[in-house]
């Protein structure tokens, strides 16, 4: 049943946006196991693998957590983001803006957090740092995983502002940094597009300005 998916990569990739609004519906183990497998086969520098998933699905953490989360968006939730969902602003960042209200005001109710940490580095010249570069392709390939099996993610980081509480609660040791929260579970919206800026409109060539109205010539 959770065997091999067929699907499209580039269709994976052009429309799996951030889905913040998800049903609290349970989300089976085997597939949290597969999507985390396909974390696992993101690069890492010399084969690292530096990273650890915390999977949490018990009531009482994701209690925890989701308090602390909804005081780190107030702090977040400046007085212009109020205006703009107060007029229910249908600008893109005024829908960006409402889902992340949402997602605040019901975290508690997702039904899967996983917590993505990584090593940080030993050798003085980055010590303390976490290794992120590895940390992120890892990501991305849960995102495109979890949209191929019909999950929804999103990708945050508010959690750190209370790092060493959920740290602490979660048993994530000082060689680890808690890098990003995950919520995984059934979105209640639809898969698009999001809006981008035009491919042209952010890619230099040869240096930097050296912008084209055309993809240039072989």
């Amino acid at each position: 049943m959770y065997g091999q998916v067929e699907f499209d990569l580039f269709d994976a990739i052009y429309t799996t946006r951030s889905m913040r609004r998800l049903k609290p519906d349970p989300v089976a183990p085997e597939l949290i196991v597969k999507v985390i497998e396909a974390a696992t086969m993101g690069p890492s520098g010399s084969n690292r693998q530096p990273w650890i998933f915390v999977v949490v699905r018990e009531a009482s953490t994701k209690a925890f957590v989701a308090e602390r989360y909804r005081k780190a968006w107030e702090v977040y939730f400046t007085p212009r983001a109020r205006e703009l969902v107060a007029n229910a602003s249908d600008s893109p960042q005024g829908r960006i803006l409402r889902s992340a209200r949402y997602l605040a005001e019901h975290i508690s109710d997702v039904p899967v957090m996983i917590f993505c940490c990584v090593k940080k580095y030993k050798d003085p010249a980055r010590r303390g740092q976490p290794m992120q570069n590895a940390m992120f392709p890892a990501i991305q390939n849960l995102c495109l995983a979890a949209r191929a099996y019909g999950l929804g993610t999103s990708i945050t980081g508010l959690h750190q502002a209370y790092a060493k509480e959920i740290d602490e609660l979660l048993g994530v040791p000082a060689e680890y940094a808690n890098l990003a929260l995950i919520p995984l579970g059934y979105p209640k919206g639809r898969w698009a597009r999001p809006e981008r800026k035009p491919a042209l409109q952010v890619t230099c060539w040869e240096k930097w300005g050296n912008r084209a109205s055309a993809i240039p010539e072989s």
